[in-house]
């Protein structure tokens, strides 16, 4: 249902710097701004210190440099020699590219040179292969050292985050007004009788179903074909074609859809069928997104196979805790998270915080006592301390919370959640869907 738009897709284009459109550092020169600082190169460029040349092409007419946050459109074409290795005309059909300006990074960042133009600006930046060395990055195969990369850049646009989503708002707007003409168009031809929702949404319904209607927060299992309004498909669960003849399932207002799903599922009954007419702005709207072009009004046949409330997993857990604290005579402590831990010796100095290295040991065991990894019992393989950085999500979110409660030396037992562990997936074979956990950790080293 949701697919990754054609930006994405930008960086991974050619490899010479960070995520987006960087690979080397530049600033731009031009009239109402300060001069760049860099000495003089051939061509009329001028190179920085860090070896990037630019030249100003030509003055456009806006009045302000983007900043971080700020939301721009600009055309790119990228080349070494005569080899283009990027061309945004030709990806994005003449259409601009839109970014959104990002903190610099590194050494070889162009947001920096993006932050020193205006728009209607057009210029030409080079750097030398040989800085991809310095970046980490790989010099083409067929380049020599000394050649050139070369980025030419117009800046069609600049605006800020409000600036943007007003922009947004009134292009669909607009947008809307074309696809209803298109949708009313298309039912009197095809002598269509559906209703229209306040959002612009259309609907066919072509058996009733039983029960009550889809409800925000429900699970559902759905059947779909999904076609554009020449009748050409493009997605589906039951034809083969697609290779994924299997029931779709979701949970409802969840945002894990496009909107006319979200609200159209929620006019519908388990066993119903029908037909969603969707507007391109409760689709994808302007952003194309392969194979469905940017303002595309798309046809839905649905079927609501089912339709359940998913139970709420963390009162379950919860549940299951309170009992076994009352059963076993434990005293713990919860948090607003829902994590529950028990301190048997205090250690000393301040609590761990996040972007600490902590190093621990541990014993983690199930609510029956089976245990299911240990760094200190070696039946497990591994005897020997565990060290990560804290609060950057490379263990599970119960130890993230639970080890910034303890101090060097601590000892205690973290009796952690489902929805803080592994979750309806469990995790490595030992542990099962849905699995409370219990760990046992001593915190024997806080480091920078």
């Amino acid at each position: 249902m949701n697919s990754v738009p054609k930006l994405a897709l930008i960086s991974g284009m050619f490899a010479f710097g960070v995520a987006g459109l960087t690979g080397a550092a530049f600033a731009q020169a031009k009239k109402a701004a300060p001069a760049a600082k860099g000495k003089n190169a051939v061509g009329g460029f001028t190179k920085l210190e860090n070896g990037l040349e630019f030249k100003l092409i030509k003055h456009g007419d806006g009045t302000r440099k983007p900043v971080v946050t700020d939301h721009i459109e600009l055309n790119i074409l990228v080349h070494i020699k005569d080899s283009i290795m990027f061309d945004s005309r030709k990806m994005y059909n003449n259409k601009p590219v839109p970014l959104t300006i990002a903190s610099p990074k590194t050494k070889g960042d162009l947001m920096v040179g993006f932050m020193n133009m205006v728009a209607g600006d057009s210029a030409m930046f080079r750097f030398s292969v040989d800085t991809l060395k310095q970046l980490g990055q790989p010099m083409p195969p067929w380049t020599k050292e000394g050649d050139m990369v070369e980025y030419n850049v117009k800046l069609v646009s600049v605006r800020t985050d409000a600036e943007e989503k007003k922009h947004n708002e009134e292009m669909a707007q607009k947008q809307n007004g074309i696809d209803d003409k298109i949708l009313q168009d298309y039912f009197a031809k095809n002598n269509i009788k559906a209703t229209k929702t306040a959002s612009g949404l259309y609907y066919v319904l072509s058996t009733e179903g039983k029960g009550d209607m889809v409800k925000s927060g429900q699970k559902v299992s759905v059947n779909y074909t999904g076609k554009f309004m020449d009748g050409k498909p493009f997605d589906s669960n039951t034809d083969t074609a697609f290779h994924h003849t299997e029931p779709f399932q979701l949970v409802v207002n969840k945002g894990n859809v496009i909107k006319g799903w979200d609200e159209g599922l929620q006019l519908l009954r388990p066993g119903a069928k029908a037909t969603f007419y969707i507007p391109s702005s409760l689709a994808y709207g302007s952003v194309e997104r392969p194979p469905i072009p940017a303002n595309s009004i798309l046809v839905f046949d649905v079927e609501v196979l089912s339709a359940e409330t998913p139970v709420n997993q963390a009162e379950v857990d919860d549940k299951v805790l309170q009992e076994y604290f009352a059963k076993n005579n434990i005293k713990a402590t919860k948090t607003a998270s829902g994590l529950y831990y028990t301190i048997s010796q205090k250690g000393v100095g301040p609590t761990a915080t996040p972007g600490k290295k902590v190093t621990m040991n541990y014993t983690g065991k199930l609510l029956d006592g089976k245990v299911f990894d240990s760094n200190t019992d070696p039946a497990m393989g591994h005897v020997q301390p565990f060290t990560f950085p804290l609060g950057q999500g490379r263990v599970i979110r119960g130890w993230d919370e639970g080890v910034q409660l303890l101090q060097l030396g601590s000892k205690g037992t973290f009796y952690i959640p489902s929805g803080m562990a592994y979750g309806e997936r469990g995790g490595g074979g030992k542990i099962p869907p849905n699995a409370v956990l219990i760990f046992d950790v001593e915190v024997t080293g806080i480091d920078n």
